[in-house]
């Protein structure tokens, strides 16, 4: 789902704030993440990503394509290519194009037929703890520094829902 960007605003975060606070179904934030994501950043995929320490790897929580990327699904940290500092080191991760794609994710024949091309993961965190990424997928020039910024409000309104999420 691509659209056209728009500035995130006051009301935006005052909506998911209330939402995380409000509600008792995660799924509900989670969706109305996907849709402020789809007005402000652009995507084809959406997930939400945990962290689950005791099995060092990361579990889907949310994905806008179950039948490509069910949630449940669950990744081996030793499966993610080296550059994501998403997860170690709160760093956003840009695979700008389809070769950087092709590099970092084991995954990528699936991805490109998505018509994928570009990855933006953003790291969810809390008191310097890493809790999750978003991850928007989409087309090659989508993403870049407002994006990024646009993402990492977004992954700082799901910290309390994924904080909730924890083992």
């Amino acid at each position: 789902m691509t659209a056209a960007k728009r500035d995130l605003t006051v009301q935006d975060v005052a909506d998911v704030v209330a939402l995380a606070t409000e509600s008792a179904d995660p799924r509900q934030v989670y969706r109305a993440a996907e849709r402020l994501a789809a007005e402000t950043i652009g995507w084809r995929l959406f997930t939400v990503l945990r962290y689950v320490e005791p099995a060092q790897a990361v579990e889907r929580l949310y994905s806008s394509d179950e039948a490509a990327y069910p949630v449940g699904g669950r990744k081996p940290l030793s499966k993610i290519a080296t550059p994501h500092g998403a997860m170690e080191h709160g760093e956003a991760f840009l695979a700008a194009t389809k070769d950087e794609v092709r590099r970092a994710f084991f995954d990528h024949e699936l991805i490109f037929s998505l018509g994928i091309t570009a990855i933006l993961n953003v790291p969810i965190r809390h008191a310097a703890r890493r809790l999750g990424t978003i991850n928007l997928c989409g087309e090659e020039g989508m993403y870049g520094p407002a994006e990024i910024v646009r993402g990492r409000v977004l992954a700082g309104l799901l910290a309390p829902t994924l904080l909730m999420a924890r083992d």
